[in-house]
């Protein structure tokens, strides 16, 4: 039982961390949120960076429950 639920907060963790790295992805690469601290040429490396974890973690997560 204290497996199962451990478990299941895992997989809420692991899903709310991904929609976080993905919404880190948006706000580097397509919004001027970080213009003032970031050149634009980092921003989209890290914005892709982040995109490319991001979409890691969701594998891992999809491979791990399937």
């Amino acid at each position: 039982m204290i497996q199962q639920e451990k478990s299941k907060w895992g997989l809420i963790w692991g899903v709310l961390m991904v929609v976080i790295y993905g919404g880190m992805a948006y706000l580097l690469i397509f919004t001027a949120f970080f213009e003032a601290i970031l050149p634009l040429a980092l921003r989209i490396i890290f914005g892709i960076v982040f995109l490319l974890y991001g979409i890691y973690r969701a594998y891992r997560i999809w491979k791990g429950r399937f």
